[in-house]
């Protein structure tokens, strides 16, 4: 069952994995100031340090 958690009143995410004997826990919440999505920073990020800002993508990396 899945229920909704927050983090200082806000809606958030968590996420876990383990690597031996430690366990990270990440939890994501968005800002109220945001300008972009996650996916958009990750795309924006990947597409500058990639030297293809501006180019446009297959269908199938998008």
């Amino acid at each position: 069952m899945e229920e909704n958690m927050t983090y200082k009143g806000k809606p958030c995410a968590t996420s876990g994995m383990q690597v031996g004997n430690t366990l990270f826990t990440v939890i994501s919440v968005q800002s109220d100031h945001a300008k972009e999505t996650a996916y958009e920073k990750v795309k924006s990020l990947i597409l500058t340090n990639a030297g293809l800002k501006g180019e446009k993508l297959s269908v199938r990396s998008q």
